[in-house]
């Protein structure tokens, strides 16, 4: 989760939040002047859930305090979390409502029900605003992640293009992923530069293809095992 330094105060911060939401909404109720079985009923529900907040929030602090038995969370494990969490205390709450009401037709506790019901729904409404975010999130970063893959040039094809000026690279960059494609099929450096020089072949001139070397050939399949350094570079003559 972006902002925060680990997962865990990410979630600790999403509850305490919410806690410090709920009891501002209680001491608003608790001094608007309306009348006692309208404010009763809510600011009871809303500190109630504050303090199951505020206890999770202070689990989640003393879990990433450095006990060995738990293991760090992960960004996308924390949002999961996050979810999960609102949804389990939406299902408490629903509990809660069942609870109070139950062998009883007091009007303050079917009141008391009501409320728990409608913070119930308020947070599977944040849960599933949790996931979605999550969910954007990640589709962001793909996103990006596939335009840096598409702006960022092939390194190798890069170092290899270097002994093939007058080769443009767009084509230099295929051919580097046509001869790493071959190698991992276990072609040798003979057999790769005997397919180039019968695929590249210039039908006018006759001419070998600077690409159809065999050092340039050798070169590639060297920046592919990350055995050349600078020192090796040279160009190929065509």
């Amino acid at each position: 989760m972006p902002g925060y330094a680990t997962p865990a105060a990410a979630i600790a911060t999403r509850f305490r939040d919410l806690a410090a939401l709920l009891t501002r909404n209680a001491t608003i109720l608790e001094t608007s002047g309306l009348p006692d079985e309208v404010v009763s009923p809510r600011s009871t529900v809303y500190r109630d859930v504050a303090v199951n907040l505020a206890s999770l929030a202070a689990v989640e602090v003393e879990q990433a305090a450095g006990n060995p038995l738990v293991l760090p969370l992960r960004a996308e494990d924390a949002e999961a979390l996050v979810t999960r969490r609102f949804e389990r205390l939406a299902d408490q709450l629903a509990t809660n409502a069942r609870v109070v009401t139950n062998g009883t037709s007091e009007p303050v506790m079917r009141r008391r029900a009501t409320v728990y019901r409608d913070v119930a729904t308020q947070l599977r409404m944040l849960a599933r605003h949790e996931a979605d975010e999550a969910m954007a999130r990640r589709m962001r970063a793909r996103r990006q992640a596939m335009t840096a893959i598409k702006l960022v040039p092939n390194q190798i094809a890069r170092q290899a293009a270097t002994r093939a000026p007058r080769v443009r690279a767009v084509f230099v960059e295929a051919l580097v992923d046509a001869i790493a494609k071959r190698r991992r099929q276990g072609w040798s450096v003979a057999r790769l530069t005997l397919w180039l020089r019968t695929t590249l072949r210039d039908p006018q001139t006759d001419q070998v293809h600077p690409c159809a070397q065999k050092s340039f050939v050798s070169y590639v399949i060297a920046l592919l095992a990350g055995a050349t350094t600078p020192a090796s570079a040279g160009r190929v003559v065509a």
